[in-house]
């Protein structure tokens, strides 16, 4: 039976929100309504979809349409930091996931789009491998562009174990931080919310560059939209200056503690804030019990330049490495 591949309508969040959650194998809170809808109406023209097998939705692809150097394209949704398909296991087979892609193809051309861009869910986040979906995609005639994230495994270890394996250095600069007497804690009001987002914005400054959420819409996800998946730990000196802070994300299906922003004062000569902050991640990631830390990926321009000293920093503590592929086909 072929699929049924249907545009998404707003009346159908509840179903898609279940789906993403709690029957897909690389579904995560990015891909649901409730994340999503914290864009504006009209930011993005919505065109995701929904597939069934018969009565079944066994996938959906949040989606937009958007026009790239002059062709109308349908990408991974703008608004996620990766996207889809999300695909239920009932799936998890290679040709009926050749068929998947080759059908969404075949709405994509029916619909006048010239092109298809797909940012799958790393396997980092996933509760089963997404190789046979990759291969679709290749079968399918798509190319690939790879980002390198790092990522800590943690599971069933002790923070001294982990200390262990960090480098000379970050074991050194770790000691310097303790001496000076900080200390980490959650940050939870909107005071305390509103200095970090600051010090955030002067990290990014001399990057010409701004957070990708607003302050209120970290104070949205904090209070309401993502109760159960964020959390804001700031880093402060004995006299009660916030010299770090971090914007971590919670993905529960994976146990993976990601880290979404981190931002440390620069200019501090007695000690290194940021690997007080890095072992403050990874202290909360096993408060948490996650199995993992994701420190994001090291590299610019959709993975063709690799920012060496960012995931050296990173090695330092003793990370592993992992892909984030953009999956991109023209039809025409």
């Amino acid at each position: 039976m072929p699929f049924a591949v249907q545009p998404y309508t707003p009346s159908q969040a509840e179903k898609w929100d279940s789906f993403v959650m709690n029957h897909a194998m690389n579904g995560t809170f990015l891909q649901t309504r409730r994340f999503l809808s914290y864009h504006p109406q009209g930011r993005f023209e919505d065109a995701s979809l929904m597939v069934y097998n018969g009565q079944e939705l066994c996938a959906v692809l949040p989606a937009a349409a958007q026009t790239v150097d002059g062709r109308r394209m349908l990408r991974s949704h703008p608004g996620s930091t990766f996207g889809g398909p999300v695909v239920g296991p009932q799936l998890l087979r290679a040709p009926k996931l050749v068929e998947l892609v080759a059908q969404l193809d075949g709405w994509a051309c029916d619909q006048g789009f010239e092109g298809c861009e797909l940012k799958l869910t790393s396997d980092l986040f996933s509760t089963l491998p997404t190789d046979a979906l990759q291969y679709a995609l290749y079968h399918a005639g798509y190319t690939d562009e790879v980002e390198i994230a790092a990522w800590l495994p943690i599971r069933s270890q002790t923070h001294e174990q982990l200390v262990a394996e960090y480098s000379f250095n970050k074991r050194y600069d770790l000691k310097k931080c303790e001496k000076a007497g900080l200390c980490m804690r959650p940050l939870h009001t909107r005071e305390e919310l509103a200095a970090f987002y600051a010090l955030l914005c002067r990290n990014l400054q001399k990057f010409d560059a701004k957070p990708v959420h607003t302050l209120e819409e970290l104070l949205d996800f904090h209070d309401s939209r993502l109760r159960d998946e964020v959390r804001f730990t700031g880093v402060f000196e004995a006299g009660g200056r916030m010299v770090a802070g971090a914007c971590l994300f919670w993905f529960a299906q994976a146990r993976v503690l990601h880290t979404q922003y981190l931002a440390t004062e620069p200019e501090i000569k007695k000690y290194v804030p940021s690997t007080y902050l890095y072992d403050s991640v990874i202290r909360t990631g096993l408060e948490t019990g996650a199995d993992k830390i994701s420190f994001g990926t090291s590299t610019h321009d959709r993975g063709r330049v690799l920012n060496t000293g960012l995931i050296q920093n990173k090695e330092g503590y003793g990370a592993l490495h992992s892909l984030n592929r953009i999956y991109t086909k023209w039809y025409r």
